[in-house]
């Protein structure tokens, strides 16, 4: 038993393993990575999870998403096999006297691969596994999946076996024809032969053969045939025709690894094709798989020095491209950039004491106006929709519930609805209905449609096009309208956005000023993140300066600073009426590393981010609107009633019992102060609170409809992909009773 166990502590896939836990942290990391991104141990709220457990490809999912997700994946662990073997192959000598010594590395190397791979179809079955009626059906969907799965690994790995096969060479090539005594023997020890060639070879002595020829005592191995063979010594060969067929192996795997970069260089070029945007666990895989190989390529080049050049590379690159040498940064698209705008305060006060304040304020109000004049009632219901963020959960939720409420009041609510706010994914479902509202003559009849245009993947191109084309194409560019811009991953996804939503959101803001001033459809405030300063930015084709602050500072009661950045105000000479509506949309959901941060044209540069950073929920927003007309409110309306549609908004109940660590408790204050969305749920009931004593308790009226996965089932992401069953189980929500309950509050408004 001792013999049993000492033989497979000293085999060849044991002691690589242990060698791996020893010497290549930064590799194993990567690894660990993976596993926490699939198993949902890592961003479980952002879905990473399920870009592997339920991949989407040319909306389809089972056997071709999975084929791809294979290939990614054999494609991972080959990049794992080459820069392993160009690390630590050469402490095993006795590889170069085999036949295919890469071959035989990469088998007695996968132990960890087969592991993670043996895993990662643990948990999709777990994911697939069968439901309560729907056994064959599941069933069929998890042996496509798995089959896509083992089929694309089987062909990524034969290819590459295919490619070293015919490449590598082994020992057979270089030994001579005849026969020779062995030249480390030494010449007075060896028996000339024909043909017999004089070394100048010193014998190796028994100190420097245990510390050369096998250092870790590697006893057995695997063969192709997965039969266990016995290690045997190499000392009787030339070193340096050992140290040849390794270099000659290495510089296949280098060539190859460079290949593969120019390949995927050049799958960029065809990003717009919808057949090459590949699902987006296979890009994360292809990502990983280029780091596993950026570490292994300095690490075998530049050895104790790797640590070091790492961080010198990251500092030297964040200085290059911070020179202005270098144009980098995303662009709102149909924006003048020629030309630079003023971003000053002294700039956004004045706007208190000029005519454009007074101005936008009579045009609002002729708005409002014209919104009154539609109504059958002579003070009708106001009605503000608010929809929070949170990917396209967040998007499907608010098209649901609003269209919902539309369809059961026989068309009333978007007609009595004055105003729509919110963030992101909210944001992106409330302005498809708009346009649908305004545009599609068969409204009433593709409310389904709808709801499947707007929950379709966003994300397998924004994640082939970071691969492809934001890593190796960062200067390649686009012609939108007249002007180019840099293109990017902000461009996959306004491209796709463009085509889940038929073309219809793909206009110039300017487009919706007429419709909104003759109020055809809402007014909709889009409200980016300024990053350098923390104001929120107000796009809307109306004239919004009275949203830049509150209104004792634009009355003048009070010396408050601006809190807010009229988009149109800003820039004005930049062409911001051509801003294309999708870039506003994007520009409002732009989570960070999922979508670019966008530069404006303004001195000093301004980038913006998510809405959700200071207003995910559109309350805040919306209680500046009806703060700024209370007093027009009042005299021609019933009352206001706001409908809030969010995602998420439940906070969790923490464990009572959760004793900290010393970490925890050194880390906990940050906690706190992340807490953003936790906060803004706090300020905004006070804002709710103010705004009703604001306007009156008669003439404010509340109606939340949130939305939670049950804590017993599948925990819905906030990601830019939704899976099949996620959608099921939001569609579902709207048939809870509490529900069904708040829509019969929100109908009896509107009878």
């Amino acid at each position: 038993m001792r013999a049993i166990l000492k033989g497979i502590l000293n085999s060849f896939p044991v002691q690589l393993l242990l060698l791996h836990l020893r010497s290549n942290t930064l590799l194993l990391l990567v690894w660990l990575l993976l596993v926490l991104m699939m198993s949902g141990l890592l961003g479980p709220r952002l879905g990473l999870q399920y870009l592997f457990l339920d991949p989407g490809y040319l909306e389809t999912d089972g056997f071709w998403p999975f084929l791809f997700l294979g290939l990614a994946f054999g494609y991972f662990t080959m990049s794992w096999n080459l820069s392993t073997y160009l690390l630590i192959g050469g402490y095993f000598n006795f590889l170069a006297s085999l036949s295919r010594p890469f071959f035989k590395f990469c088998i007695n190397n996968a132990l960890l691969p087969l592991g993670v791979f043996l895993f990662y179809c643990g948990l999709v079955i777990r994911f697939l596994r069968p439901i309560t009626g729907e056994e064959s059906w599941m069933m069929r969907e998890t042996i496509e999946s798995l089959s896509g799965l083992i089929v694309g690994l089987v062909v990524s790995l034969f290819l590459y076996a295919l490619y070293f096969n015919i490449t590598n060479r082994d020992i057979s090539y270089y030994q001579p024809k005849f026969r020779e005594s062995p030249p480390n023997m030494g010449p007075g020890q060896s028996r000339p032969s024909s043909g017999y060639r004089p070394y100048r070879a010193q014998p190796l002595a028994p100190v420097l053969m245990s510390l050369y020829d096998n250092p870790y005592h590697v006893t057995n191995y695997f063969n192709e045939r997965l039969k266990i063979r016995l290690v045997r010594s190499v000392a009787h060969y030339d070193s340096s025709m050992l140290q040849r067929i390794f270099r000659q192996n290495h510089t296949n795997a280098i060539l190859l690894q460079f290949f593969t970069m120019f390949l995927l260089a050049g799958l960029g070029l065809l990003i717009d094709q919808p057949f090459f945007q590949i699902p987006a666990g296979a890009s994360f895989l292809v990502m990983l798989s280029l780091v596993v190989a950026i570490i292994g390529a300095i690490s075998y080049w530049f050895s104790e020095w790797r640590f070091t050049l790492l961080v010198l590379l990251a500092v030297g690159f964040n200085l290059f491209t911070s020179t202005p040498f270098f144009q980098h940064g995303n662009q709102a698209y149909g924006l003048d950039y020629s030309k630079e705008a003023p971003y000053r305060e002294s700039d956004l006060l004045a706007l208190y004491d000029s005519d454009t304040l007074a101005r936008d304020i009579e045009m609002t109000t002729e708005i409002l106006e014209n919104w009154k004049a539609r109504q059958p009632e002579e003070k009708p219901p106001l009605f503000v929709i608010c929809a929070s963020g949170g990917g396209l959960t967040a998007a499907l939720w608010a098209t649901h519930v609003a269209q919902t409420i539309e369809a059961c009041s026989d068309g009333k609510l978007l007609g009595h609805t004055a105003l729509m706010t919110g963030a992101s994914g909210g944001e992106l479902g409330l302005a498809y209905l708009r346009e649908a509202y305004l545009n599609d003559k068969d409204f009433a009849q593709n409310g389904i449609s709808r709801l499947d245009r707007i929950s379709r993947d966003l994300l397998n191109p924004v994640g082939f096009s970071l691969v492809s084309n934001d890593l190796f194409l960062p200067f390649t560019k686009v012609k939108i309208g007249s002007r180019s811009y840099r293109r990017d991953r902000a461009y996959g996804f306004e491209q796709e956005l463009n085509h889940n939503t038929g073309g219809s959101l793909d206009k110039p803001l300017a487009a919706y000023r007429e419709p909104e001033y003759r109020a055809e459809i809402p007014l909709l405030l889009i409200t980016p993140s300024i990053v350098e300063d923390g104001r929120r930015l107000v796009i809307s084709p109306q004239g919004v300066s009275y949203m830049t602050a509150p209104a004792a500072a634009l009355r003048g009661d009070l010396p408050l600073r601006p809190d807010m950045v009229d988009f149109r105000r800003l820039l004005p000479d930049q062409s911001a009426d051509s801003l294309r509506f999708t870039t506003a949309l994007r520009m409002n959901a732009t989570y960070p590393y999922v979508l670019p941060l966008v530069k404006l044209p303004t001195r000093p540069t301004i980038r913006l981010m998510d809405a959700g950073y200071r207003d995910n929920y559109g309350i805040a927003s919306a209680a500046r609107f009806l703060t700024i007309f209370k007093d027009w409110i009042g005299e021609n309306t019933s009352g206001v009633h706001l409908v809030q549609i969010s995602a998420f908004r439940d906070e969790r109940e923490t464990n009572p019992d959760a004793r900290p660590g010393v970490i925890d408790n050194l880390i906990r204050p940050v906690g706190v102060a992340g807490n953003i969305l936790g906060v803004q749920i706090l300020d905004q009931e006070v804002l709710l609170g103010q705004l009703s004593d604001i306007l009156g308790a008669d003439m404010f009226n509340l109606y939340r409809f949130n939305y939670e996965p049950p804590a017993d089932d599948l925990q819905t992401s906030v990601s830019l992909h939704l899976t099949d069953r996620e959608r099921q189980q939001v569609l579902r929500a709207i048939d809870e009773r509490e529900m069904q309950f708040i829509i019969d509050e929100v109908l009896g408004v509107l009878k």
